[in-house]
């Protein structure tokens, strides 16, 4: 015989259970792409910098015996072409978050993020900042392009989005 008190016990007890009142959503793990950032503050980060290895290249630019060369969100190389035959990798010009690029009169403009960067070319063994412009461009990027599938929301607060990576994700919202 069991006694009332020990109902009672037993009826919460299953209900705890079996019950799970709205407390938690399901909680699952799935393959997809989430968000890389760089924090404002690296965007500032300009540098002339040796050659380094070309991996994601982009826009090229034609500009006196030079090609500049767009490296992904990374920045642009600077080939000499004085020698045709034998063109020769002198500077990479380190440019957090550069797509786009353009050439006039010594002045290189590229974007760096949300920002304008604007360069002096006229020595390029010294190319200087002539101005960083800030809050000219908006974020193009809000989901991984050429993707179909779940992935991470991006979010833009405090930092800028610099590409996406294969990942395992926890309960994504987003989905292409």
């Amino acid at each position: 015989m069991i006694k009332h008190g020990n109902c009672i016990v037993l009826f919460l007890s299953l209900m705890v259970l079996f019950c799970r009142c709205g407390e938690q959503e399901d909680y699952y793990v799935i393959d997809g792409m989430k968000p890389k950032y760089i924090s404002m503050e690296m965007l500032e980060n300009f540098e002339q910098m040796p050659p380094q290895p070309i991996e994601n290249s982009g826009k090229s630019m034609l500009y006196k015996q030079y090609l500049f060369l767009s490296e992904l969100n990374k920045g642009i190389h600077i080939i000499d072409l004085s020698d045709t035959l034998n063109p020769e990798k002198i500077y990479f010009l380190n440019i957090p978050a550069n797509k786009d690029m353009s050439m006039q009169n010594d002045i290189l403009y590229a974007d760096n993020g949300p920002y304008l960067l604007v360069l002096n070319v006229s020595d390029i063994n010294h190319i200087t900042v002539v101005q960083r412009i800030k809050d000219i461009f908006q974020p193009s990027e809000y989901e991984p392009m050429g993707y179909r599938g779940y992935f991470e929301c991006a979010d833009y607060n405090q930092q800028w989005l610099i590409g996406w990576e294969k990942t395992r994700i926890v309960n994504p919202r987003c989905k292409k």
